[in-house]
């Protein structure tokens, strides 16, 4: 009996360390990558670190460009905040442009452009306050509650230098499902590689 009884304390104690091990460790970072393949040729290489607390979580991702040549390129960086990193990233070719789409802070997209030539490359973020400074915004008298819970910036599709964006804005006060949607246009200039707005529908 007293050999079952010891038996049995032992694994409690196990489980009860066993417990406290998992509970101190839940939040460490987890580090992970990927290489993924790209349609225009060469890999992108991935690495990404995971975070989470009580809240919420987020990945945070660096890219780099492996050539058929095996030189790595660094582009930048992308986080996917309260979603999923599906790593299924592609470069996309416009002109000497190459452009990445990846995600931004809290509710955005963003893309990083570049040109391989020259190696350098820039993040263009699609955030409710960069749309609502543009003269095409403003001049469309939209009513919008600019910073208020939970508007949103994800990028739509992304085709022959043209980016359209879904913009999901609060515009009540009181009632917190008060919400419109707006889809902004952009072109890549052919210039400087910059994302400029040219329609809101």
């Amino acid at each position: 009996m007293k050999k079952g009884c010891s038996i049995a304390l032992l694994v409690l104690v196990g489980l009860v360390l066993w417990f406290i091990y998992g509970l101190s460790t839940v939040f460490d970072p987890q580090y992970d990558k990927a290489e993924i393949k790209q349609k225009i040729g060469g890999t992108l290489v991935c690495s990404s670190v995971y975070n989470a607390d009580h809240h919420s979580w987020q990945y945070d991702v660096s890219y780099k460009y492996k050539t058929i040549n095996d030189s790595l390129i660094d582009i930048g960086s992308g986080t996917y905040y309260g979603r999923n990193w599906n790593k299924d990233e592609q470069l996309i070719n416009y002109k000497k442009w190459t452009i990445l789409k990846t995600g931004g802070w809290i509710g955005t997209d963003k893309v990083i452009i570049g040109d391989f030539k020259s190696k350098q490359w820039k993040e263009y973020e699609f955030t409710p306050e960069s749309i609502e400074k543009e003269n095409l915004w403003l001049k469309s008298n939209t009513r919008s509650l600019l910073g208020w819970c939970c508007s949103e910036t994800f990028i739509d599709k992304i085709g022959n230098g043209k980016i359209v964006v879904n913009y999901k804005f609060r515009t009540s006060e009181r009632h917190t499902k008060d919400y419109e949607t707006r889809k902004i246009y952009y072109e890549i200039s052919d210039v400087t590689g910059k994302p400029i707005m040219t329609k809101i529908e």
